[in-house]
């Protein structure tokens, strides 16, 4: 079952009402934006202190290689240092924390900050699920919440080298060298 970090459902998950297929085929599909999903992936259960952006970039690239995902909901990602990099990504992290969807927090003697969820996180996730849950993509949202729960539960060099693995074509840019 789908579970957010902060427990915004009553027992901590989401509940998804029987979805009618016929009736959605006759509604255009509104897709979710990749803010949203992106969103999604940060409320979802899983490093409650908030990810790393590479964590983030790592997760939502995997996502956007699952089948089902509206190609319109997906980042589109280049090979970079650290693996696979979308510049929209960062630009949407950096307009999340300015509308304070996510909070920075910095990490001492380090350049980057960790992105963790908030209560307007949480609210604009409900927001998200119920979309999702009317454009019939729980699959992918399951996924997403499979995807935080493994790049928020592994090191950064496994992720890495499982990235590399699987997209090798990711890695010629590599600064990581454990794993290319």
């Amino acid at each position: 079952m789908l579970r957010f970090v902060s427990n915004i459902f009553p027992g901590g998950e989401p509940h998804f009402a029987p979805v009618d297929s016929h009736a959605l085929r006759s509604v255009a599909s509104r897709n979710l934006a990749r803010i949203d999903w992106l969103i999604l992936f940060a409320a979802f259960e899983g490093a409650p202190d908030g990810l790393d952006p590479i964590r983030l970039q790592q997760g939502l690239f995997l996502f956007s290689r699952c089948p089902g995902v509206p190609p319109p909901s997906k980042y589109v990602f280049e090979p970079g240092i650290y693996g696979p990099l979308s510049n929209e990504l960062y630009r949407d992290l950096y307009r999340l924390a300015g509308a304070r969807l996510l909070e920075p927090r910095p990490v001492k003697g380090l350049t980057w900050c960790l992105y963790k969820p908030i209560d307007t996180t949480f609210e604009r996730a409900r927001e998200s699920l119920r979309l999702a849950e009317a454009d019939d993509l729980d699959d992918a949202t399951r996924r997403l919440a499979e995807i935080k729960h493994y790049v928020s539960s592994v090191d950064f060099g496994e992720l890495l080298e499982l990235v590399y693995a699987e997209y090798p074509e990711f890695a010629i840019n590599s600064a990581f060298r454990g794993a290319a």
